[in-house]
């Protein structure tokens, strides 16, 4: 029963991960036509006698395809996955401009195919954009299209209409873009329509037309045509936020006319074709920094370069707990105070305060000191584009409350980071080309095989007195190819390993784990050559027929699962922030669910009648024991770029005194650059005398690995 819940379990999860891709519906959007949009003035009551062919809609493939296509400020565009056209944008547009044209009367016949009408006119249309704009707070719908009236068999126009309308949109939503770009198109052809109007009635083009008094036009006709978009093409202005957080302060921006705008540093502001003025920086108004004569573009994210620095400080005591001390900034040149403030308690889920400097020293008091204070402060510089964290540390008296200052400095970040946040989460994908030496089939050939994989590291860390929670969740899938066969699975494991401690002294507490490890896929072993091979199962009772093939199916899906958990004592003997390192020993369970899972015996063959020989593939019973285990486990940053871990877990079955099994993983890591590093991991293992693998198992894995960080 405890097996079916397990697989149930997994198996629900795995669904929910599938659906949960697919549970964003899929959107389909038309265009059409607007009735109501319709203007009277370029009703016309009869018809001129022209025939005229209206052509399929021109529009690059970057653009003539089902997504909808999405462009960022800047050179960047995308596709959205799950809004789509919901028809072909080539036919539509010209549909809707021939019902445009049929619903004014303007000439006697249209007609969108050629099979048996022989037009006089042409209309032609070409789409160069049709996007939507999307940045951090501002939505554009964008339509740049050509309208073209020609006769038939030349290439030179009559009526020549171009527009390039971008309009605003309230925030983004797909239904509300693509009614915009309908009304832009009909807005348009409107424009279309009443040029064509003019010249078929005036014989000129409108800008040729000095004097309209004797023209027999409608003004309605010129307003249409004369009409501009309200020019709502807008750019973006960014002051960066260089700590990365969203607690830089806020900046302002004026236009010429004294208008101002504002946005916290790190948000861009939308702003229209210009030039402006932005203020920025801590303190009051006359120790802030301006910029003139900033130019903002349409469709240009025009970005301040930085040319201040960030100032954290935190106080904390001798025992790295929050201290509650106000602190006073000062200009170290000019004696200029830029304010006081409290830290923050990031326990209460305060932020931190960026104090946002023009490069250069500052001077830091405590306890309110002036700025001539001989004690209680420190000095610091803040340089251009980079941020300081300035630690300080407070003595305190015997209730435990800050008095002086007993040091103060820029503290490594890691070191500050481990040392104040309890809670800390990463996650991280890797990509490797991997190189594995293994002899777990055959104990004296091992085998060598090259494999790609990627892999899906979550870590969950909580520490703080007395209780530390240890997550570490691993999946590992990949493929492998050698001279003789095509790409197969090679490794597939999932792997789940939990420890919490209760420390009630310093450095000693109960520890209990709980780990489990499995795989997705099916798993074979292959052979170059076809061979006979029979089952049987953990009684020796035999499974079917013998088999003739190249290939055995040794493990389903899921199983085996093997748990492990426990409960005991932890020591813990280094704490130290470049290496710590705990043993463990206490009561354990070890369970292994083997359902339909088989191992070859080498050293048994059977031969029938015939005189041929078959693989014999007996299969595993499922076990479950207790006993005694003991673990170490340690972590070392030998040099700045190489670390070293290492796992090593024994375990002495109480029915078997003289019978034991351990695991021992070893992982040296160098980090070449930033996201690539050179991996080294040594398994060592030795299981039960019932596993028919009675020595010592290597696992070697080199690992040329490139690391994208998730958190």
């Amino acid at each position: 029963m405890l097996k079916k819940i397990i697989v149930l379990s997994i198996a629900l999860l795995l669904l929910f991960g599938c659906m949960s891709s697919n549970m964003i519906p899929s959107n389909y959007f038309i265009l059409e036509y607007y009735k109501h949009s319709e203007k009277d003035a370029l009703r016309k009551d009869e018809p001129f006698n022209h025939s005229v062919y209206i052509a399929d809609t021109k529009i690059p493939s970057t653009y003539n395809r089902k997504q909808i296509v999405v462009r960022h400020f800047g050179q960047r565009i995308t596709y959205s996955d799950n809004n789509f056209w919901g028809v072909k944008l080539s036919k539509i547009f010209p549909n809707l401009i021939k019902k445009r044209m049929d619903s004014y009367h303007i000439f006697k016949n249209t007609q969108r195919e050629l099979f048996t009408f022989i037009p006089e006119y042409v209309i032609d249309t070409n789409v160069n954009n049709i996007e939507m704009y999307i940045s951090e707070k501002l939505y554009q719908a964008r339509l740049n299209i050509d309208f073209v009236y020609r006769q038939k068999d030349t290439d030179k126009p009559i009526v020549v209409h171009s527009a390039n309308v971008e309009k605003v949109f309230l925030p983004q939503n797909y239904d509300t873009f693509v009614q915009t770009i309908n009304e832009i198109l009909l807005n348009e052809t409107d424009k279309f329509a009443a040029k064509i109007i003019v010249k078929n009635t005036t014989g000129r083009d409108l800008p040729d037309i000095a004097d309209r008094s004797d023209l027999k036009i409608k003004p309605e006709l010129i307003e249409i045509i004369e009409t501009e978009e309200e020019d709502s093409s807008k750019g973006l202005l960014l002051v960066p936020a260089i700590s990365r957080t969203e607690n830089e302060p806020y900046y302002k921006v004026y236009d010429k006319y004294g208008y101002e705008f504002s946005a916290r540093m790190g948000e861009a502001i939308p702003l229209i074709e210009g030039t402006y003025t932005v203020e920025y920086g801590s303190g009051s108004p006359d120790l802030r920094m301006k910029k003139e004569d900033v130019e903002v573009h349409p469709r240009y994210k025009t970005i301040i370069e930085p040319d201040w620095g960030c100032l954290v400080v935190e106080i904390i005591d001798k025992n790295r707990n929050f201290a509650k001390v106000v602190y006073d900034v000062y200009d170290l040149e000019r004696g200029k105070k830029y304010g006081s403030e409290f830290p923050a308690q990031a326990e209460l889920g305060e932020q931190d305060k960026i104090w946002i400097l023009n490069p250069g020293y500052y001077k830091i008091t405590v306890n309110s000191k002036p700025f001539n204070t001989y004690t209680d402060f420190t000095t610091v510089l803040v340089e251009k584009g980079s941020v300081q964290k300035l630690t300080i540390v407070m003595n305190t008296d015997e209730e435990g409350k800050p008095t002086t200052l007993a040091g103060a400095g820029i503290l490594e970040e890691s070191l500050l980071s481990s040392s104040l946040d309890a809670l800390k989460f990463s996650s991280a994908i890797h990509m490797n080309g991997n190189m594995k030496s293994d002899n777990e089939l055959d104990k004296d050939n091992p085998e060598l095989t090259i494999t790609m994989n990627s892999q899906l590291e979550n870590f969950l860390i909580y520490d703080k007195d007395p209780f530390y929670y240890n997550m570490k969740n691993f999946i590992n899938l990949g493929v492998s190819k050698s001279t003789d066969t095509d790409f197969r699975l090679a490794s597939d494991e999932f792997t789940l390993k939990n420890t919490g401690i209760y420390y009630f002294l310093k450095n000693l507490g109960f520890y209990g784990r709980f780990d489990a490890r499995t795989h997705f896929f099916i798993e074979r072993q292959y052979s170059s050559d076809k061979f006979y091979y029979q089952k049987f199962d953990e009684n020796g009772i035999a499974l079917g027929d013998s088999v003739f093939s190249n290939q055995v199916k040794v493990k389903p899906s899921f199983f085996p699962i093997k748990l492990k958990e426990g409960i005991g004592i932890n020591f813990r003997i280094l704490n130290l922030s470049r290496a710590n390192m705990n043993i463990r020993a206490g009561f354990g369970v070890r369970q292994f669910f083997n359902n339909n899972v088989f191992i070859v015996d080498p050293d048994q063959t059977n031969v029938d009648e015939f005189g041929i020989e078959h693989r014999v593939y007996n299969g595993l019973s499922s076990t479950h024991t207790t006993g005694t285990e003991l673990s170490l486990v340690s972590n070392f940053q030998l040099f700045y770029n190489v670390t070293y871990s290492s796992d090593a877990d024994f375990y002495f079955p109480f029915d078997r005194n003289d019978d034991y099994t351990f695991e021992w993983e070893n992982s040296l890591k160098l980090n070449l650059l930033k996201y690539i590093s050179l991996d080294y991991k040594l398994n060592l293992k030795k299981l039960d005398s019932d596993s028919g693998m009675d020595y010592l198992i290597r696992e070697h894995s080199l690992y040329l690995r490139v690391t994208y960080f998730l958190r």
